[in-house]
């Protein structure tokens, strides 16, 4: 069998995006036994697909129970510490409108706290409602695109490029709409080392061996990112270029697909 060949016709995606049918899954099961290929090659697009809902996912703030409890402890201390200084003072006789007035200041000022601690809470907890809600409305947003992206891979006149390194891990997907009028391009990004701080990934069409800029590689906000369009092409190609771009390439590309 050419592994090549049969990671790049899109087996895999379909698989983990659950779009076979159980026979093709059992097929797929049993060439993932005998080669282990295939099995990386569904590993990376797992973690790829992991990847994305946890980018996109937000965290919950973590810093609430450390708050009260620093605020029991430091209540704790106080008493304690005006427990000491009592023992340690000399007992003095005071009027009665004396006691009653410092009752009266420390059940005010315990009102008063509870009040603003209660009040506290309360706003903590309105702020991590509306956090959760947001992350909801953010994972549903996400998994919305998700099922799109996935009906428009099953689209008739879809052309698909596996573009692979045979120097590197790089491993990248095109998906070319050869149906539509527009032409429309879109890039899967299966695995793509992180690139020095001043580089970036372009991606290429090759036609006639002259090659036409089909935009820069961003930092991926869903499964598939679109491209500039393309009426025609003979290949795809990835090279890594100067912050911004090039006109042309100027590295020898780390990718290359013929359609």
């Amino acid at each position: 069998m050419n592994t090549k060949e049969y990671i790049s016709s899109g087996v895999i995606e379909s698989y983990v995006m659950g779009l076979l049918t159980e026979a093709e899954c059992l097929e797929f099961e049993n060439v993932c036994a005998q080669y282990s290929e295939v099995v990386t090659a569904r590993n990376a697009f797992e973690m790829a697909l992991e990847e994305q809902l946890l980018n996109d996912a937000k965290q919950l703030p973590q810093h609430l129970k450390q708050q009260v409890l620093d605020k029991i402890r430091n209540t704790t201390t106080d008493i304690n510490n005006e427990e000491l200084e009592e023992d340690k003072a000399p007992v003095r006789s005071i009027g009665i409108w004396k006691w009653l007035a410092a009752a009266s200041f420390i059940l005010l000022a315990g009102a008063a706290y509870w009040g603003i601690t209660t009040n506290n809470k309360y706003q903590n907890l309105l702020t991590q409602n509306k956090q959760l809600k947001d992350s909801v409305q953010q994972s549903t947003a996400m998994l919305d695109l998700m099922k799109q992206d996935a009906e428009m891979l099953q689209k008739p006149g879809i052309k698909m490029a596996a573009l692979m390194s045979d120097h590197s891990s790089a491993y990248a997907t095109i998906y070319w709409d050869t149906a539509s009028a527009t032409k429309d391009v879109y890039l899967m990004i299966n695995n793509l080392p992180q690139p020095a701080s001043d580089k970036q990934y372009q991606l290429w069409a090759l036609l006639d061996g002259k090659p036409i800029d089909l935009g820069m590689i961003v930092a991926k906000q869903r499964l598939l990112t679109k491209m500039k369009n393309v009426q025609n092409a003979q290949a795809f190609a990835i090279t890594l270029e100067p912050m911004g771009g090039s006109v042309a390439p100027t590295s020898t590309p780390i990718s290359v697909s013929n359609l």
